[in-house]
């Protein structure tokens, strides 16, 4: 993404720090924030993860540019306070996406980490702006088939936490309720704080949902939608798996590319100020990913169950938005569904 006129909040060579910088999201928002010629300070746990990416910013943009730091422990509030000295925006991407069946320990976990990070900053006065990565997990659950669902941009599921925690742990949908509430409780968090403690920078939330897209980050590990989308393509579509269950009833989906691109926009564009923005480009259902695939691998054939997969939600979306933002800043329309599976099969070598 070149960087707009309008890019007047941040400058070329602020510091952009970037917390969950190693994962899908997180390494392809670095690339964004480094090709409109700012400079990032990547938070992981584990600088292992991040070797292969650090190399290949220092060739691609120059040595300097891309910093990787170590916090082990994103729930404690102190842990950030020595990365966040000269940052000028800030983009807490790092979630909690274990699934584990355990919403108190997710939730909690969500909340101080969030928190905590929003604390940090607003001590740093060189901090102008601060952006979550919420989800659309946090607003609102697809309607079922034949129903339509008209989404508004202050909804929350906010009886999420109170479903988790009353779910037995045998229950197998424990896993998606815990992180579910994870994204509500964390995201409301957030605003609670920026309203009441009123700290010096602006903030804003993403909410993306099924993020599709080929990881930028080269090192050979887990990268969530990506992962489960390779393993639909290699056959897995059972019950259990998170493709199925996302997928059943579906919902909504958005290129990674257009995701990290909105990431920066609301760090460095003035306009964006207090937002909550729905990160999506449109519905999508396990039959269309397959003929989408199809398209590209005419010899492919879809998992059995895939002919029992319910048809693309009626949802309506304000992400009006994230559309025109998407115009302004990269000069183009969003990605669609079919062009982005089509990366993400010949990126796997598949075909």
């Amino acid at each position: 993404m070149e960087p707009s006129p309008s890019f007047d909040r941040l400058s070329k060579g602020d510091i952009i720090l970037i917390t969950g910088v190693s994962g899908l999201l997180g390494s392809a928002t670095a690339k964004e924030a480094l090709q409109s010629g700012f400079h990032v300070r990547g938070i992981t746990r584990d600088p292992s993860k991040l070797l292969d990416l650090k190399a290949k910013s220092d060739h691609d943009f120059g040595e300097g540019k891309f910093e990787v730091c170590r916090v082990e422990d994103m729930t404690k509030p102190e842990s950030y306070s020595p990365h966040l000295q000269g940052v000028s925006g800030v983009l807490h991407i790092a979630s909690d996406a274990s699934f584990k069946p355990a919403p108190k320990e997710t939730i909690d976990g969500t909340v101080a980490a969030t928190v905590g990070l929003m604390r940090e900053a607003a001590k740093v006065p060189s901090v102008k702006a601060f952006t979550l990565t919420s989800s659309r997990v946090a607003a609102f659950n697809p309607p079922a088939a034949g129903e339509r669902l008209q989404v508004t941009s202050n909804m929350f599921l906010h009886d999420a936490a109170d479903r988790a925690l009353a779910t037995p742990v045998t229950d197998p949908d424990l896993p998606s309720l815990s992180y579910q509430a994870s994204k509500v409780e964390g995201e409301k968090a957030a605003w609670a704080f920026y309203r009441n403690e009123k700290p010096g920078y602006v903030f804003n939330a993403i909410l993306p949902d099924w993020v599709n897209g080929t990881p930028v980050n080269p090192w050979p590990g887990f990268y969530t939608t990506y992962t489960w989308m390779v393993e639909f393509y290699k056959g897995r579509y059972e019950p259990t798996s998170i493709f199925h269950v996302f997928s059943n009833p579906p919902s909504t989906c958005v290129a990674l590319r257009d995701v990290a691109a909105l990431h920066v926009i609301s760090l460095a564009a003035s306009e964006v100020s207090g937002e909550r923005i729905f990160a999506i480009e449109g519905t999508w259902s396990a039959g269309d990913v397959a003929g989408a695939i199809v398209k590209v691998d005419a010899a492919w054939q879809p998992p059995k169950r895939c002919a029992e997969a319910m048809p693309r939600s009626d949802i309506l979306v304000p992400n009006q938005r994230f559309r025109d933002l998407i115009q302004k800043y990269c000069g183009r329309p969003l990605i669609k569904l079919d062009e982005v599976i089509a990366e993400v099969v010949m990126d796997c070598k598949l075909v």
